[in-house]
């Protein structure tokens, strides 16, 4: 007889990920509305696309240095000062497996077990499954749509074993972007207490009515920023971000990245050199199909009764369903009665249980479909 196989406590206690949930649900049904995912819909811009290219077919593929290439790192170093308005070294770069390895190795630099993390609600979900991967207790913070999604740090209690806090501007789900104060205030409550920040910055170029602040803008010590180019370069499946840090923090970092994933992507890496070098006039063009995008959803919001607030950035909109009742349920009709796909604000907390987060990097006559989808229902 096959004794049972015995796994892991933690594979019981981690949370799976509403957003990739939902998309399960959905799976192959033909002619879904896909707006749950945070994946914008243009190609990557051609000169990264070549820059990969020549390097598949003129460069041998090998192992390239665990924090990233020195090129990559001093590129990287430039884009911060220029676009960021911050100064950091090549050596406080560290290039990751996308933004959620650099999240990873933030929270791995700080956290012990049975130490605790102050996480936004509503908030991207991820960082809740890697605290409980290192044994860490997730607390959370709360984002009031009556406060336009801003943090009130004033407000937090933090008890003596909280180590860090994470902060995310422009905001994955809401949207919002912080305005300088408030990333000030942060910092002043953080110093109080003796935490680290760590700021998910990874939709730092893709705002609309106000340029966020990063925190190494106002606290340089016992911070970590977190980037991607996922989302401003529409490099979703190339698996690159980089965390900006302390430079006797990234050091001993290698250790953690050589147990879990080595070194990144060549590939990736020549085509992130190529981002920062030569795509930059692409950008903005991107930016200005998000804001066309965020100006429609909260016109026809406007218009069938939806609106709550404005998105100043990121590619986010949270649409308020109390009316039809929870959010999951919304969501699971939405794909089975019309064919859209949103995700559900239970994904990123318990403070968006009746919201839907629909993804404006979708085409326009997706982001239609699904409004009006939300509408149907709503109504009744």
């Amino acid at each position: 007889m096959t004794s049972p196989l015995t796994l892991s406590t933690l594979l019981g206690s981690l949370p799976r990920s509403g957003i990739r949930a939902i998309a399960a649900f959905a799976g192959n049904r033909p002619g879904l509305a896909h707006l749950e995912y945070g994946e914008p819909s243009m190609m990557t811009p051609e000169p990264i696309r070549r820059a990969a290219a020549r390097a598949v077919l003129e460069e041998r593929m090998v192992y390239t240095p665990t924090p990233g290439p020195a090129r990559l790192r001093e590129l990287i170093s430039e884009k911060l000062r220029r676009v960021n308005g911050y100064e950091a070294a090549p050596e406080q770069v560290f290039v990751t497996a996308g933004g959620v390895g650099a999240l990873f190795l933030a929270l791995a630099a700080v956290l012990d077990p049975g130490d605790a993390v102050l996480l936004p609600d509503p908030g991207w979900p991820n960082a809740v499954g890697q605290a409980r991967i290192l044994q860490a207790e997730p607390l959370f913070y709360p984002l009031d749509a009556k406060n336009g999604f801003l943090p009130d740090p004033d407000s937090w209690r933090i008890p003596p074993h909280c180590k860090a806090v994470v902060i995310n501007s422009p905001a994955n789900p809401t949207g919002a972007v912080f305005p300088r104060e408030v990333v000030e205030r942060i910092a002043q409550v953080a110093d109080r207490h003796g935490l680290w920040v760590i700021s998910d910055e990874v939709y730092d170029e893709i705002y609309f009515d106000r340029a966020p602040t990063s925190i190494f803008q106002v606290r340089a010590e016992r911070s970590m920023a977190v980037y991607s180019f996922s989302k401003t370069y529409a490099m979703t499946g190339w698996r690159l971000g980089y965390l900006v840090a302390p430079a006797e923090v990234v050091e001993p970092l290698q250790k953690v990245a050589e147990a879990v994933f080595s070194s990144t992507s060549m590939v990736a890496q020549r085509a992130a050199e190529a981002a920062l070098a030569e795509a930059g006039p692409h950008v903005p063009e991107m930016v200005a199909t998000y804001r066309r995008r965020r100006d429609l959803a909260v016109s026809l919001c406007r218009d069938w009764g939806l609106y709550r607030y404005t998105p100043e950035g990121a590619f986010y909109l949270m649409v308020d369903v109390s009316k039809a009742g929870p959010a999951e349920d919304v969501a699971r009709r939405l794909v089975v009665e019309k064919g859209v796909v949103a995700v559900p604000g239970t994904a990123f907390g318990r403070q968006a249980q009746h919201e839907l987060r629909i993804s404006l990097a979708a085409s326009e006559d997706d982001i239609r479909r699904g409004l009006q989808a939300i509408r149907e229902i709503v109504e009744g």
